[in-house]
């Protein structure tokens, strides 16, 4: 049986692990001032501390159910049987919240959804 791994941003993967060890990741949305990107993809760290020490307004947000779905699938797609998808404590986050929903779409049996408590 052939399980793929998917999280979410927070997880903070060091550089190149994701791609080595085919773990799949979505990412959070970042604001800041209003402006939407995706973190890890389109902003970084870096990025968000000099917005930060700029004193521009920094807030994230979920991905939406739709985007963890769409990995769940593709996932599948590409041969595995099953998913372990772990993220962000959901007392937290509604991130958690919005990968249950995403599990329930596309199949609660292969997709199993575990809050990281971190």
């Amino acid at each position: 049986m052939s399980v793929a791994v998917v999280t979410d941003s927070t997880a903070h993967l060091p550089e190149g692990f994701a791609e080595r060890h085919e773990v799949r990741v979505v990412p959070l949305h970042v604001l800041v001032d209003g402006v939407v990107s995706l973190d890890g993809v389109e902003t970084g760290p870096a990025a968000v501390a000099e917005a930060m020490k700029q004193r521009k307004i920094v807030t994230t947000s979920r991905p939406t159910p739709t985007e963890f779905a769409e990995e769940y699938r593709a996932a599948l797609d590409s041969g595995a049987d099953a998913i372990v998808s772990v993220h962000l404590s959901r007392e937290l986050s509604g991130t958690w919240e919005a990968a249950v929903l995403a599990a329930q779409e596309v199949g609660p049996d292969r997709v199993r959804v575990v809050d990281s408590r971190t």
